[in-house]
């Protein structure tokens, strides 16, 4: 396995607070944050190569939070770009990752305007761009409209269900709504995760960025396969242990699927 940096500092750790509905907040380190080793990312061993053959790269925001870590990622970004390879961004805001907030807003503001590929939180919307979630979901396009740069936007919600937006410069504008899987939550702690890895493994099954946001139907099956996956890890305890499988995944998806058939 290569690409992997190795240094004397510890992996970070988090602790989290559940609150009776399964929802989580991150509420700080063992140590402080400066002090972990995802705070000295090396620009100058990245698998250059690697990232820009790939389909696509996923990121963050957190990793902006350290000057040396964000000058690698930035340039990560720019390798990726210059492979053809898309970028997509999980924003992700958590406020105790940083020092200066107001810092923090002009650093991912502006990084945000150089991806491919945007997914937000309500409390991402109501931080970065000072809007209402009724008004991200009922027109997610508003929220496109900030990044014109971003073929797509993702907007997930949890209970509230998960609403999109993309471009096709075959097909124009593309958006919709997806309401959220019916489960039981054990806990939320991952779940965002979850709908970027299930939204990816369609977007690749469609052929990539570009061929998905010209495919409606593609593009609205991506989003519910990632909402399924979201669904599904919000059942266990566990950010790493409540990741579903992929048949998992599918039976829920599938399931899905049929109801909407009978009932239609």
């Amino acid at each position: 396995m290569h690409g992997i940096q190795r240094r004397d500092e510890p992996t970070r750790d988090v602790y989290v607070v559940q609150d009776e509905k399964g929802d989580r907040e991150f509420a700080g380190f063992g140590l402080p944050s400066d002090k972990y080793c995802d705070c000295y990312l090396d620009s100058s061993v990245m698998p250059v190569d690697d990232i820009k053959s790939a389909a696509i790269m996923v990121t963050g925001t957190l990793a902006l939070a350290q000057p040396k870590t964000r000058e690698t990622i930035e340039k990560a970004v720019q390798l990726a770009h210059e492979g053809g390879c898309k970028v997509l961004v999980d924003v992700n805001w958590r406020p105790v990752f940083w020092n200066d907030h107001a810092e923090a807003k002009r650093i991912i503001s502006d990084y945000l305007q150089k991806v491919d590929l945007l997914k937000v939180s309500d409390a991402d919307l109501e931080w970065l761009l000072d809007m209402d979630l009724k008004t991200a979901l009922l027109n997610p396009c508003k929220v496109a409209e900030a990044f014109p740069r971003a073929q797509g936007v993702l907007v997930t919600a949890g209970e509230e269900g998960a609403a999109y937006c993309f471009k096709s410069n075959a097909k124009g504008e593309s958006s919709g709504f997806i309401p959220c899987y019916n489960v039981k939550v054990e806990e939320t702690t991952g779940a965002g995760d979850a709908f970027t890895a299930g939204f990816i493994y369609k977007l690749l099954q469609a052929g990539g960025l570009d061929a998905l946001a010209a495919d409606a139907t593609k593009l609205k099956e991506a989003v519910a396969f990632g909402s399924a996956a979201g669904a599904l890890t919000c059942t266990r305890k566990g950010a790493i242990d409540g990741q579903p499988s992929l048949d998992e995944v599918m039976q829920l998806y599938d399931s899905a699927q049929k109801q909407v058939t009978s009932a239609a």
